[in-house]
């Protein structure tokens, strides 16, 4: 939900929870008209036939419509005909030559990149988890299109987005001030058939309240960031009773890590379907039922290339290069997402869809600690699997030679059985150039959009070659 100004944000959150929900309905009506709309329609139709298209089709077709895309946009756009010294792209292997496109780079030219030809847009804006947001313009069809490929992932799990399922959200929406300290945390939207709950308020104290509000309303399918359905999975395992209707949970925003996944599907009994995209549209990644993760061809071209700016071959990792031609209103060529992959060296899928199989989502590359002697070191996940007491926890470094292991705990207190198998994994990770400290906090910072960042660096490391 977005709220405006100061003034009607104020205003909302003064109301009565009964008008907080008729205003939450009147926006979701809205927002619903803007979503599935004719080009929802006709892109939901041709998904659920597509995903069972072979490889060989779906790239034969995603070529072409990305050289198609590129030379309209040579024409249109003097920013990259000027950038690649180009009129026109032939072939797909000539789009592999042409330089990658930053994120510097889009802040820098963003006027440059706009095509002005286009007016019927809608504005949006990314994340900036690492302070580096954009807003720009993306097409009506483009925007119903993004909602065609949620509803076809909703329908893995057997939940049809067109006959408004109930679902239960915890996505960073500021549905009630944050200093208020009673429920309800939460507001209806009666247009979607949506509860939406704040994430700012997940403490022990009231989790309890959000489980106690999640039974009532019984969802047919939860959804938000892994860092806020893993606290009320904790807290559902502690206070819940049972769930009736509940298909599945999906997760998108930030990395999902493999000790959320469990606790998540403990708790709750269901599939965690894990959803990969970006706010710039240009890529999508998604988790089937038999867990394997297809990266959609119809979406948009995407390369994984290696630090050698080489394709990657199954079993190696690679980070995303995006061409999103489902956008012509703010063309993206080659844009360097900074997210990375593993790419499945198994590349057949039990459920006959189609799609590159990605074996792990990785994250961007800056969640990454970096060493004196220049190593990355990722995936610390591993440091706290086997923990009982502790809630979350965060990797923070702000010196070359320093990370801090900042750590949420039930009542406060670390127990020692849990700190023994920290400096177990502790020593299997870190070499003595980088000095571990335990810091037990009482809450873990969320940044832009109440986003979760389980490793957080302030060393600055530069572009990656």
């Amino acid at each position: 939900m977005a709220y405006g100004n100061n003034i009607i944000k104020n205003l909302y959150y003064k109301s009565p929870f009964i008008v907080k929900n008729l205003i939450a309905s009147i926006y979701g009506y809205n927002a619903r008209c803007k979503r599935y709309g004719k080009y929802y329609t006709l892109w939901y139709d041709y998904l659920k036939k597509s995903q069972y298209f072979s490889n060989s089709d779906l790239i034969k077709a995603r070529d072409n419509n990305t050289i198609e895309f590129i030379n309209k946009v040579l024409q249109e756009l003097p920013f990259y005909s000027q950038l690649y010294n180009v009129t026109s792209i032939n072939n797909i292997d000539e789009i592999k030559k042409l330089p990658l496109v930053t994120k510097l780079d889009i802040k820098r030219n963003i006027e440059l990149l706009k095509n002005k030809k286009i007016k019927n847009v809608i504005y949006s804006h990314s994340s900036g988890t690492t302070g580096s947001s954009i807003i720009f313009p993306i097409t009506e069809e483009c925007f119903q299109r993004e909602y065609a490929f949620r509803a076809l992932h909703y329908s893995w799990s057997g939940v049809d987005l067109n006959k408004k399922p109930r679902i239960a959200t915890f996505s960073g929406h500021p549905v009630t001030n944050v200093k208020k300290n009673k429920p309800p945390f939460w507001v209806y939207d009666y247009a979607n058939n949506w509860l939406i709950f704040s994430s700012y308020h997940m403490s022990d104290q009231l989790l309890k309240f959000y489980v106690k509000e999640i039974e009532s309303f019984d969802p047919d399918l939860i959804h938000g960031y892994p860092s806020s359905v893993y606290l009320i999975a904790l807290s559902y395992k502690k206070f819940g009773k049972s769930l009736k209707n509940l298909k599945a949970i999906y997760t998108a925003s930030e990395t999902l890590l493999p000790f959320q996944r469990a606790a998540i599907e403990d708790a709750f009994q269901v599939k965690v379907y894990n959803w990969y995209g970006n706010s710039e549209m240009c890529a999508n990644i998604v988790e089937c039922e038999k867990g394997n993760l297809h990266l959609k061809y119809e979406h948009s071209y995407v390369e994984i290339l290696n630090e050698n700016k080489e394709e990657c071959r199954p079993g190696e990792k690679g980070r995303l290069v995006c061409t999103g031609f489902g956008n012509p209103a703010f063309p993206l060529i080659r844009y360097d997402i900074k997210d990375e992959v593993v790419v499945s060296e198994n590349q057949e899928c039990p459920c006959g869809r189609s799609g590159l199989i990605i074996k792990e989502i990785i994250g961007r590359v800056e969640d990454y600690i970096i060493t004196p002697s220049g190593r990355s070191i990722g995936r610390l996940d591993h440091l706290f699997k086997d923990t009982l007491n502790i809630i979350e926890a965060q990797v923070y470094q702000s010196k070359i030679d320093e990370v801090e292991l900042r750590i949420v705990t039930n009542n406060n207190v670390l127990d020692p059985a849990d700190e023994k198998k920290i400096w177990d994994e502790v020593k299997l990770r870190f070499s003595d150039e980088i000095k571990v400290k335990i810091v037990p906090v009482k809450k873990i910072e969320r940044g832009p959009n109440n986003k979760f960042r389980f490793i957080l660096s302030e060393i600055k490391t530069g572009d990656l070659k």
